[in-house]
């Protein structure tokens, strides 16, 4: 049996799940991670990361192109019950990734405890910025297709109808500025 890890700020629901979602590029990734390391260190809470497009690779081990929708749908499912496992372990979950259809965060947001405090956050960047960014980044591959991300920005539309989100451009701010925001929303002032 492992040691139970007690939540020492009064600050943060015991039961949060921040879910970070945006387009190709925007900034899920790296955003889901400095805020997990800002909750873990200025916080004193202990958090997880649940990156989508990973626990969509375990589905995947031939590594097709990503893009079945059925796969896509299971994924958030299984990414839900990790978050509740997370959960469980006494840890905050941060996870990103394609959630910005009210399905597909409900897909995700199904299989977590009732008890959860959501929180939800939409990262918006200009798609020239976005085209640089990804063109950057030697992991990408059919998102670094100028043809291909044109249209993932002209069709992207988020939902998230009726929930409180965070809405954040990622176009100008820097990573640290990104992730104190998220902080500082997560966080009331006592």
């Amino acid at each position: 049996m492992s040691p139970e890890r007690a939540l020492p700020s009064i600050r943060i629901a015991r039961v949060l799940v921040v879910v970070i979602g945006g387009p190709i590029a925007s900034g899920k990734s790296a955003l889901s991670r400095a805020v997990a390391a800002q909750l873990e260190e200025a916080e004193e809470v202990a958090t997880a990361v649940i990156d989508l497009d990973l626990v969509y690779g375990t589905l995947d081990p031939r590594r097709r192109t990503k893009d079945n929708a059925d796969l896509w749908a299971e994924a958030r499912r299984v990414a839900g019950r990790l978050a509740t496992a997370l959960i469980a372990e006494n840890r905050c979950v941060v996870a990103e990734g394609e959630f910005a259809r009210d399905q597909a965060l409900d897909e995700f947001v199904g299989e977590l405890p009732r008890t959860t405090d959501l929180r939800l956050v939409l990262l918006e960047v200009d798609f020239e910025t976005a085209f640089e960014r990804a063109s950057a980044d030697a992991t990408r591959g059919l998102s670094k297709d100028e043809t291909f991300l044109s249209r993932h920005y002209r069709e992207f539309r988020p939902e998230w109808v009726g929930h409180d989100v965070l809405r954040l451009d990622t176009t100008e701010s820097t990573l640290g500025e990104a992730a104190q925001a998220v902080v500082d929303w997560l966080t009331p002032v006592t």
